[in-house]
């Protein structure tokens, strides 16, 4: 096998896990966006958070996303 298709195969490889790790994401972000309730406070949008097995969090969309799949609820 010469360099340059090792070089194509690698690349290769790299993409493909590159899209299974996206497509993972995509999936995880859906089911934590399911998650993520509104509540009106004073007249402002509140989001909130209560995970089974877990705390009561209050935050902003991401963040409260960004919660969930670091600590493996979604």
């Amino acid at each position: 096998m010469n360099i340059e298709r090792q070089l194509d195969a690698n690349q290769s490889r790299r993409m493909k896990a590159e899209d299974r790790y996206l497509g993972r994401l995509e999936r995880r972000e859906a089911e934590a966006e399911k998650m993520i309730g509104e509540l009106c406070r004073d007249g402002h949008t509140v989001h909130y958070v209560h995970p089974v097995g877990g705390r009561y969090r209050e935050g902003s969309h991401s963040e409260l996303i960004n919660f969930l799949i670091r600590n493996n609820y979604v």
